[in-house]
C-alpha cells in the first residue's frame, strides 16, 4: 500500500487538490522552496487559468502541514490529441522578492550592524529575516551599486559561518545545521529504499588562508591581514587561498577560513537517500539543517548525517517519498558527526 499524504494548495480562498505530480524542494543551501504541480485539466478551463495565473499567491499543504508559502512563476498550459489537457504550475516562496530584487536603501552603508539587522532594513517585501544563532556586528557595510538584498545577506552569512535558509512560511532565518533532530534513523534494509554515497576529498585542503585589507588604515594589521585553518587529516600540503572581498579584520578572517576548512571537511561525505513518506517516525516533516543517524554497510556509512536538501514528491505510481540529499553536519556550520563512522578512509580530525 502506497504512503500518500492529502496534498492541498490553496489559492484565490479556495483549496484544490487531487493532483497528477507534486514536487516541493527545501534546501538548507536556498533561501526559497521551490514547487511544481502538475494537474489534469479540461480543455477550455478558464476559471483554472484565472486561479493560478503567474503572481498568485499560493499555500502548500502535506496533511494540514505548511511545506511552501509562495508565488506561481509560471502557468504552463498543454492541450494535445484526444482532449488530452494538463497544466504545470510552478514557483518558489516568499523569499523570492528579497532574493530577486536590488537593494535598495538611503545611504547604501551600515554601520555596527549584524547581518539580521542589515537584511531586516533591506527587507521592504515583508519577507521576514530571523536568526537563531549569534551573530557579530560588522563594522562597516557597503552596499555594492546594483547588488541585490540577497547578495549583500549571503556575503555577510558566508563570512560568519551562518545560512540564510528559506522556510514554509516564506520566510529567511540565519541559522546553522545541527541545531534539530528527527526521530527514528534512516537504516540499509529496513526504511531506505534507495541510496548513494560520495566520499570524496578532492575538495579539501591542507591549509585554508584568507587574505584581506581594511579600506582603511597602514601597517600590516591594516593591509596584510591574513587568517590560516588547518586540516590536520588530510596529511599532504594542498593550500588554497582565498581574498576577501570587503572589509576584514584578523578575527573575521580566521573565522571565515574555519569556516571554508569545516564546510570542505562535511562535503567530503556527501549521500542520497530516499525514503516512503513525507515525515520521520516522529510524525514531522523532514527539514533542511535536521540531524538524523544513517547506517547502511554498503555506503560505507554509518553517523549522525545532516538534510542538506529534501524534495517531496507525489504522484500516483510512487505515492508519497522523500529524497533527502545528506551530508556531514560540518558542511552546513554544524559539529563533527557522531554515532560512528563512515569508512576507514574518513577522519574528522579538522584542526587549526
Amino acid at each position: 500500500m502506497l504512503n500518500e499524504e492529502v496534498v492541498t494548495v490553496i489559492a484565490g480562498g479556495r483549496q484544490w487538490t487531487a493532483w497528477r505530480r507534486v514536487l516541493v524542494r527545501a534546501s538548507f543551501q536556498d533561501a526559497a522552496r521551490s514547487f511544481q504541480i502538475e494537474a489534469a485539466a479540461e480543455p477550455g478551463g478558464a476559471a483554472t487559468a484565472w486561479t493560478f495565473k503567474a503572481g498568485t499567491q499560493v499555500d502548500i499543504l502535506f496533511n494540514g502541514s505548511l511545506a511552501c508559502r509562495g508565488y506561481v512563476d509560471r502557468y504552463q498550459p498543454k492541450i494535445g490529441q484526444h482532449k488530452r489537457a494538463e497544466i504545470t504550475i510552478s514557483g518558489r516562496s516568499k523569499s523570492q522578492d528579497f532574493i530577486d530584487s536590488s537593494a535598495v536603501h538611503d545611504t547604501g552603508q551600515f554601520k555596527n550592524k549584524d547581518p539580521q539587522e542589515i537584511a531586516a532594513t533591506l527587507d521592504k517585501f515583508g519577507v521576514g529575516i530571523a536568526a537563531d544563532v549569534p551573530l557579530t556586528k560588522v563594522p562597516i557595510y557597503r552596499i555594492t551599486p546594483g547588488e541585490t538584498a540577497f547578495r549583500c545577506l549571503e556575503k555577510l552569512c558566508r563570512e560568519q559561518g551562518v545560512f540564510p535558509v528559506g522556510q514554509a512560511d516564506g520566510s529567511i532565518l540565519i541559522t546553522k545545521g545541527g541545531r534539530k533532530r528527527h526521530a527514528g534513523a534512516i537504516l540499509e534494509g529496513v526504511n531506505m529504499e534507495e541510496g548513494e554515497a560520495d566520499h570524496n576529498w578532492s575538495g579539501r585542503h591542507s591549509d585554508v588562508i584568507v587574505r584581506g585589507q581594511k579600506p582603511y588604515g597602514h601597517g600590516e594589521d591594516a593591509l596584510q591581514i591574513e587568517g590560516l585553518a588547518r586540516d590536520a587529516e588530510v596529511g599532504r600540503f594542498r593550500p588554497v587561498i582565498v581574498f576577501h572581498d570587503g572589509d576584514t579584520d584578523k578575527d573575521r578572517a580566521r573565522k571565515r577560513a574555519q569556516t571554508r576548512r569545516d564546510r570542505e571537511a562535511g562535503n567530503s561525505l556527501k549521500a542520497s537517500v530516499t525514503v516512503q513518506g513525507f515525515r520521520d517516525d516522529g510524525g514531522t516533516l523532514w527539514e533542511p539543517g535536521a540531524l538524523i543517524f544513517t547506517q547502511s554497510q554498503f555506503l560505507d556509512i554509518a553517523q549522525d548525517m545532516a538534510i542538506e536538501t529534501v524534495t517531496w514528491s507525489q504522484d500516483r505510481t510512487d505515492g508519497s517519498l522523500s529524497v533527502l540529499s545528506l551530508v556531514d553536519p560540518r558542511a552546513l556550520g554544524g559539529n563533527g558527526a557522531k554515532g560512528g563512522s563512515a569508512g576507514a578512509a574518513w577522519g574528522s580530525d579538522a584542526g587549526d
